[in-house]
């Protein structure tokens, strides 16, 4: 929609208005004109995004009026391209002496040159609004009154965690499933969910899989979708039954064989579309074992359940009954006495249109849940859902439509994204602050916003999530792939990002404003040296590549002025990055993946708005410049294990070098940074935002420094220590004053010798803790009962050598929180005790790769589940 346009635009204006205000006070006269210019260009814009709304509404029944709904998005997009070109040159300014400057010939000349032209574009942008004023006189579209009971944005609001499925109408075929899972008398077999789009298959296949999941040895669950990376799939299985890295990364088809051959496994194949897949799979998964394993398969199409398990394996899904229907809908929608007697009725009618699809009534109901609870409220949605035919994609389309403006392009980001990716929530987060969707309000942080986001489209059903963190936010999460469907026919036609085949195919380059590589060859792409001028954002993705020559990524670079976010992943990367990365100068995100290393050219300095700097996801050895510590915007920097800054390897960090201090004020996430011999860790206390550390080859140093009750990192939220620690610093630890300090992990060879520090050295508001390699010898649990917020607690294979743990029953001193209790690995562990009252919240007791002897209470035991495998 041109309002995405528009609101991205206006933001800007607002805030080349301000500059330009304090650039006119200090220096006289000579951008007054400017600053006219674009107050009227911004008030104008404002008043055509009032008109907006009409406008679409309107244009589905006059081509002149959708063509002026194009011409409002073109002009919205160039007015934010102009400025976004012309007026850092004029801004920087600020920072020097205007009239001095104006006294140099060069200065004077590249000035002048800059101002002509913003000038010109800026009377070509008036004529152009002028014009678009006067076709909407004459179409006769009016100022919009208000949301139309659409809802309204409120950062306030809070976001339940509810993120179990509803299985309504699915009781029968959980039943009948689980019991096939369960069949001792059946050999390897085959489940095949079939059915059409949205009924459900994915959230019946979860309910069985976590069922059953624990009378297994071996599982895995893969997204398989339209266009599969086979070797991806096959490596994603090997990594979740815990096949040794070395094995999975060569030679992965073999060794997975023989892996599954030898151990009782289930798998789960969702989201399969073509025979090719498995045909391509079959070899590598054996089918002929007796030893009962199971592979769970969803698909739309019967015959891909045929083909890879018979007629017997299918299970076919349809819409559900009127009474099913009713049940899920009104479970969501709850309707009160107090509530107008209309209020049912139009649900019901509502309830119709969706036909027993069960993915398109909790949409509706997700519409009507942000919805007053009025009957005019409720028969806007009713009225927007049309009378087609397909009153499903109606409804689907609906979902987008009543999104607000702020949230629409956030929406559109996921069909960026390939089919049925797991997406990480920091990730997409930092990724719509570096397209300038969102942005901090006042005292709370842009990451804050960008989370209230996501918890907005995930309440109205559109975002599912996969994964949550220790507190409660979301880790990870997918889209349907009917709505992934969506976001790409929405984004085409407002021309919001294409596909990199949609580039090559076509003669329209120069508008193409963001460009996706999924499911193509990027390598193909940027030899061609599309002409793509306005691009925004590059994104590629793990599979779409495996080599690019350094050459074809000098060219690709060195024309992208406007370039935001450069996030790419191959098997094989260029070594040095190449300088003309310092030519994008508005790059706000920098995301690298590869196997091989890489160095960072010291022209990355010139990124003066670089925002996130993401290389966590390279198996080789990255290398930093020196100035890469001066970059004082920075919000995130995340590293690999590996990583080397040779200008001061050895020297202290927290001393000038090159007569520049590092200045880091804005950082936020640090992770990945090495602790080298010599390293002085002083300068943490200068990271006065930072809310995540994590540090590899920690030494006693850095404890020493987190210990320093005059050093303490205020907002520290997240601390994760791997290294060398021996005891011998033990009276050194105190995190006592950290007490925003949520989660934290230690792997550490050797640390503390013996036994843990006492509880009131460690952080006194502790939720989530995860211990490794530290080899104890003294049982644990006597000090971590005492952490009165412990709600997490992993005990990873090292952390612990003893033979017997207890957790004794007093109430109210024994983990009084505690409600995930994970042991790994702990091989000479032979018992476990847990006394009556003792652990009175635990809601999870998992044993992964060990098994001792459990004498717990019985609401324990009902909880308690032993895998084989080991959870990646």
């Amino acid at each position: 929609m041109a309002e995405i346009a528009l609101a991205g635009a206006t933001a800007v204006l607002r805030q080349t208005v301000g500059v330009l205000g304090n650039l006119v006070l200090k220096e006289g006269s000579h951008l007054c004109h400017l600053r006219e210019d674009i107050v009227w260009i911004e008030r104008e814009m404002r008043h055509i995004q009032a008109y907006l709304e009409d406008a679409e509404a309107k244009q589905g029944g006059s081509r002149a009026v959708a063509n002026l709904v194009i011409d409002i998005r073109d002009l919205a997009c160039d007015v934010e391209d102009i400025m976004q070109k012309y007026f850092p040159r004029i801004a920087s300014l600020r920072g020097k002496k205007f009239l001095g400057c104006l006294k140099s010939a060069t200065c004077i000349v590249c000035y002048g040159y800059d101002a002509r032209n913003f000038a010109v574009e800026i009377e070509g942008i008036k004529r152009r609004v002028e014009d678009i004023n006067r076709a909407r006189q004459t179409y006769g579209i009016n100022e919009s009154s208000g949301s139309g009971g659409r809802d309204m944005w409120d950062e306030r609001r809070s976001f339940p965690h509810i993120d179990e499925p509803n299985v309504v109408g699915f009781e029968e075929h959980i039943e009948d499933l689980v019991a096939k899972m369960l069949n001792k008398e059946l050999q390897c077999c085959v489940i095949s969910i079939i059915g059409m789009a949205g009924l459900g298959k994915t959230t019946l296949a979860k309910k069985i899989f976590k069922s059953a999941q624990h009378n297994f040895e071996l599982s895995a669950w893969i997204y398989v979708s339209q266009q599969p990376n086979i070797k991806e799939l096959l490596r994603d299985i090997a990594r979740q039954v815990g096949l040794e890295k070395e094995k999975w990364e060569e030679n992965v088809e073999v060794n997975l064989f023989t892996f599954l051959s030898q151990h009782r496994y289930v798998i789960v194949l969702d989201d399969t579309w073509h025979i090719d897949t498995w045909d391509a799979m079959k070899n590598v998964i054996p089918t002929n074992t007796k030893n009962g394993s199971r592979i769970i398969l969803t698909s739309r199409n019967n015959y891909v359940g045929t083909h890879v398990g018979g007629n017997s394996s299918l299970h076919e899904l349809r819409p559900l009954n009127e009474e099913n229907s009713r049940k899920l809908f009104f479970k969501m929608v709850m309707v009160e006495a107090s509530d107008p007697p209309q209020l049912e009725t139009i649900g019901e009618q509502i309830l119709k249109r969706c036909g027993g699809v069960p993915l398109a009534i909790v949409l509706a109901a997700g519409l009507l849940l942000l919805r007053e609870r009025l009957e005019n409220a409720w028969k806007g949605i009713l009225e927007g859902m049309g009378q087609d035919d397909d009153q499903c994609s109606e409804i689907f389309g609906l979902s987008y439509k009543d999104l607000p403006t702020n949230l629409k392009p956030c929406f559109l980001y996921f069909g960026l994204f390939p089919e049925d990716h797991e997406i990480s929530a920091f990730k997409l987060v930092n990724l719509w602050t570096a397209e300038g969707f969102i942005r901090g309000s006042g005292v709370r942080e842009v990451e804050d916003v960008g989370d209230d986001y996501l918890n907005h489209l995930i309440v109205r059903n559109l975002i599912q999530v996969v994964q949550r963190r220790f507190d409660g936010k979301v880790r990870s999460c997918r889209i349907h792939d009917i709505l992934h469907d969506l976001c790409i026919r929405e984004a085409k036609e407002i021309n919001f990002f294409n596909t990199q085949n949609d580039v090559i195919t076509c003669n329209h380059g120069t508008g193409v404003r963001r460009v996706t590589t999924h499911g193509s060859n990027f390598e193909d792409y940027i030899s061609l040296n599309y002409r793509t001028p306005k691009l925004r954002s590059m994104l590629s993705f793990s599979g779409d590549l495996r080599f690019v020559r350094r050459e074809m990524v000098k060219n690709f670079l060195r024309d992208f002025e406007f370039l935001r976010v450069l996030s790419v992943k191959c098997e094989y990367l260029w070594g040095r990055l190449p300088n003309e990365v310092g030519n994008l100068k508005n790059l706000h995100y920098l995301g690298l993946g590869s196997r091989n290393s890489i160095e960072i050219p010291h022209t990355i300095s010139n990124l003066k708005g670089l925002l996130t700097f993401d290389v966590q996801g390279s198996g080789g050895c990255v290398i930093l410049p020196d100035v890469f510590w001066t970059m004082k915007q920075l919000r995130h920097i995340l590293l690999p294990r590996s990583c080397k800054v040779p200008s001061f390897c050895g020297i202290n960090l927290d001393r000038i070098f090159y007569r520049t201090e590092i200045c880091l004020p804005n950082l936020q996430t640090l992770y990945g940074l090495t602790e080298e011999v010599g390293c002085n860790f002083s300068f943490l206390h200068k990271l006065v935002n930072l809310r995540k550390l994590g540090v590899n080859n920690s030494s006693t140093r850095i404890i020493e420094i987190l210990s320093d009750p005059t050093l303490v990192l205020t907002k520290l939220e997240k601390l994760s220590l791997s290294g060398f620690i021996s005891g011998e610093k033990l009276g050194t630890w105190n995190l006592s004053q950290y007490e925003n300090l949520l989660s934290l992990k230690l792997e550490c060879i050797g640390w503390w010798n013996s036994k843990l520090p006492q509880h009131d050295t460690l952080p006194p508001n502790l939720t989530n803790l995860a211990l490794s390699f530290n080899y104890l010898e003294d049982d644990p649990m006597e000090t971590l009962k005492k952490l009165p917020k412990l709600k997490i607690l992993k005990l990873y294979h090292g952390s612990y050598m003893g033979s017997k743990m207890v957790c004794p029953g007093a109430p109210g001193c024994n983990f009084p929180q505690l409600e995930v209790l994970k042991i790994e690995r702990l091989e000479k562990l032979e018992e476990l005790i847990v006394e009556e009252g003792g652990m009175p919240r635990l809601k999870e007791l998992g044993f992964f790769g060990c098994i001792p002897i459990t004498t717990v209470p019985d609401r324990i035991k009902n909880i308690m589940k032993i895998h084989n495998d080991i959870p990646v």
